[in-house]
């Protein structure tokens, strides 16, 4: 049982998140914000790879020029893939399943020709307008598209409070994790390259979604 479930802000923010999800079937399971934050700064032209499947892969998919997605679950991806040919969208959308990827953890430095990675890895460096982390192995990813993003390129990242430090002004980004420090040694290594460069973060008080620019 969710103990939150019981504090009284965190029941009435779950509440318009679901109720979010119910109006709008169509957009990706982001915070509001975050939505509406690649809707201004996605162009027709770009080019985005995403880990982690879904809603998102839709939505992007009919947004971009071109969009990669890396997915590990056969179930999952056979149903994005017939959404994607209901959509008349897989000309647009290279889908790419990871085959025995496992489910190794978040946190865990896997080396770039684990099948998982291994679509972004043998991408050129520097080529990707964005990158959405959304998926397992959220510490490989991140730091592995570190290299493969343009100058200027976005880097957004899912549920970011769980992993990164998420303390501003005005308090906690989210009611559930509220972080001073990032999750481990792991992620103070790569936090420490990527609290330099620009960036802003969403809420909807129960997750949040950072968007991170490559200098």
């Amino acid at each position: 049982m969710n103990l939150n479930s019981f504090y009284p802000p965190y029941a009435i923010n779950r509440v318009l998140q679901m109720r979010f999800a119910r109006a709008n079937p169509w957009a990706p399971w982001l915070t509001p914000s975050a939505i509406t934050a690649i809707q201004g700064l996605l162009k027709p032209n770009d080019i985005g790879f995403e880990f982690g499947s879904g809603r998102s892969t839709i939505w992007l998919g009919g947004r971009v020029r071109l969009l990669y997605s890396v997915e590990h679950s056969p179930g999952w991806y056979n149903r994005v893939r017939d959404q994607l040919e209901r959509a008349n969208l897989s000309h647009k959308v290279n889908y790419h399943l990871a085959l025995n990827s496992g489910h190794i953890g978040n946190d865990f430095a896997a080396p770039d020709d684990h099948p998982y990675l291994k679509a972004l890895a043998e991408m050129p460096d520097d080529h990707f307008d964005f990158v959405l982390v959304d998926g397992i192995m959220r510490l490989s990813c991140l730091r592995l598209s570190v290299r493969k993003l343009k100058p200027g390129g976005i880097l957004i990242l899912d549920n970011a409070d769980r992993y990164l430090p998420n303390r501003y002004e005005e308090g906690y980004t989210t009611l559930v994790h509220r972080r001073d420090h990032p999750k481990d040694d792991q992620w103070s290594r790569t936090w420490s390259e990527l609290s330099s460069w620009r960036g802003f973060s969403t809420t909807d008080r129960i997750c949040e979604t950072r968007f991170m620019i490559k200098p």
